[in-house]
């Protein structure tokens, strides 16, 4: 049986679209309209997530901007609400901590609306949620950090194969999704480059590794390693046994339970890291969660490919992170920097 992620490459055709360009030049957002690209307002919810409000074949939802997964997914409990018919496959869903959900299979979404602009014919993977929220009606997606009962209904996940070919730029801490009609456009992000470096920011190369992952360089207290970066993941999550040989100590997180595809991991730790590294952007004195994560997030077995874990949105949304999916480059500024 094949994981998804390597089983999938997700296409899709962009439909009408209009630019507002009332935004000041001197922002971001004004920038990308004079750019061409069209934004969507995102929301924070369940306690560090990011959502898309969107409308699916004409009804409202909401998908989780999630970075770590390569594919989009929608919930079988949303397939009759949108009018999706399913294709069945042999395929499943990798997760974080060694397990797998069932994969029901594929569809293709008409329209998905979002914000001012509109994608079509979009394909999509099927999986079931409900496990990530026993005690909920719905189910919930990602990967959190979080009490499980605190997890509420979510349609599914917006995932980077779409945002790549849309040239999709995340602004994380303003919480704004960017979309350019004509995909991805080296041209732009060259732009982009220039514009943040006059702002302060740290630009770091986004890798695809052998897991159809997107990860950047980074080190644990001067120990070079990689990192998933992952908008699904409230929190930055590492491997415990990582943890340990970069020198960390580990303290008890007493009542908490980590949620990602193949349900919760149990004896979740946290540790203080004197420094971790993103590329050249450093952050001292962080503090990270730690759990025995999956060897097939971990890649262990490549020393060129290991990952210590997921790169999460606490420090993506502190740091000012701008993501251009399009352009594979992570932007970052410390807070503190003008």
């Amino acid at each position: 049986m094949k994981r998804l992620f390597f089983a999938i490459l997700l296409l899709a055709a962009l439909g009408p679209f209009r630019v507002q360009s009332q935004q000041s030049s001197g922002t971001l957002a004004g920038f990308l309209s004079k750019q061409g690209l069209a934004g969507a307002k995102l929301e924070r919810r369940f306690g560090n997530h990011l959502f898309v409000p969107v409308s699916i074949n004409n009804r409202r939802a909401a998908l989780m901007i999630d970075t770590g997964a390569p594919n989009t997914i929608i919930d079988v409990n949303s397939v009759n609400t949108f009018g999706l018919t399913v294709e069945k496959t042999d395929s499943n869903v990798g997760g974080l901590f060694g397990r797998s959900w069932e994969r029901f299979g594929s569809s293709k979404v008409k329209n998905i609306a979002m914000g001012n602009c509109t994608v079509t014919n979009v394909p999509v993977a099927i999986a079931d949620f409900s496990d990530f929220n026993r005690d909920r009606g719905g189910p919930a997606t990602g990967s959190h950090i979080a009490d499980s009962k605190a997890l509420a209904h979510i349609n599914g996940l917006l995932g980077a194969n779409e945002m790549i070919k849309f040239g999709m730029i995340i602004d994380c801490t303003r919480q704004m999704l960017y979309v350019n009609p004509n995909g991805r456009s080296p041209a732009v992000s060259q732009s982009l480059t220039s514009f943040l470096a006059g702002r302060g920011f740290t630009r770091i190369p986004i890798r695809l590794n052998a897991n159809h992952h997107f990860d950047v360089q980074g080190a644990l207290n001067g120990h070079a390693t990689r990192f998933i970066l992952d908008t699904g993941s409230a929190n930055t999550l590492i491997d415990t046994q990582v943890a340990v040989r970069s020198g960390t100590g580990v303290t008890a997180l007493a009542g908490i339970g980590a949620g990602g595809a193949g349900g919760l991991a149990e004896e979740i730790n946290r540790t203080g890291v004197k420094e971790l590294a993103i590329g050249n952007f450093k952050l001292a004195n962080a503090e990270v969660v730690i759990a025995h994560l999956s060897g097939d997030i971990l890649l262990s077995k490549s020393a060129a490919e290991s990952n210590a874990g997921v790169l999460g949105q606490e420090y993506l949304s502190s740091n000012f992170a701008v993501i251009d999916m399009g352009g594979m480059a992570l932007y970052l500024r410390h807070p503190d920097s003008r």
